[in-house]
């Protein structure tokens, strides 16, 4: 499932391009989730506070925040997402390229171009993340991409793999292993029995890392001090 953040302060144009979205996708076998903001700091908010997509198509002029700050605040949780940015002009190019944005698409002729930037768009995504995880439990063999893992717990002889995509997922193999297995910066122990894929983190309260969704995980005290240095890593892009 790709999912897709759409941002245009003007309704009815932000209903025009999503109806366009949808469209290119029915067309595809790819599936895609839209959700639609007509306020930029909405969305900003929403990504502070824990929200993650694949591909953003945003509104170069805005009020508030423009697209060009939205996509500089995007880009300290999320390196990789794709962006689109939506414009009547073409004068503001260089800002795109300092966030590393895949195309620009002209308002007047977004039925025209919108469908290719959009294909272009899933295939620099599927080269960008398609790190994934085999797990096999029972003669089940299940395909987990890193992206969609937002915690794994020890439980008792094996794990339990918590997914944004697939829900809960048991792995046969101890937490150590399986840490050295994903060899990804994304994932942290904040306990023994605890591992966190930090792009879901959304704050520390006490000893306890909150998740997007507000799902709880305990942070050991010897654990803390390296929690807190990969969220402030997070931070820093």
């Amino acid at each position: 499932m790709l999912k897709i953040a759409l941002c245009d302060d003007d309704a009815a144009v932000l209903e025009n391009i999503e109806a366009c979205v949808l469209g290119y996708f029915s067309k595809t076998t790819q599936r895609a989730e839209v959700k639609t903001f007509t306020k930029s700091e909405h969305l900003a908010a929403s990504i502070a506070d824990g929200d993650r997509f694949d591909l953003y198509i945003l509104d170069v002029g805005m009020p508030e925040l423009n697209g060009f700050e939205v996509a500089r605040k995007l880009r300290v949780y999320q390196p990789d997402a794709g962006i689109i940015f939506l414009t009547s002009h073409f004068e503001f190019a260089d800002e795109g390229y300092k966030v590393r944005a895949l195309r620009y698409v002209q308002k007047l002729k977004y039925q025209q171009d919108l469908p290719e930037a959009l294909s272009e768009a899933c295939l620099s995504l599927e080269r960008a993340d398609t790190k994934s995880l085999a797990v096999l439990h029972y003669g089940n063999l299940t395909r987990v991409l890193f992206r969609d893992i937002v915690y794994i717990q020890k439980a008792h002889r094996s794990l339990s793999i918590y997914t944004t995509e697939q829900g809960m997922i048991q792995d046969n193999r101890g937490l150590k292993e399986l840490y050295g297995v994903l060899n990804d910066s994304r994932f942290i122990f904040t306990d023994r029995s605890y591992l966190v894929n930090i792009d879901f983190a959304r704050q520390i309260e006490g000893y306890w890392m909150i998740l997007k969704g507000g799902k709880k995980v305990p942070i050991s005290r010897p654990m803390m001090p390296s929690v807190k240095q990969a969220i402030i890593r997070l931070c820093e892009g």
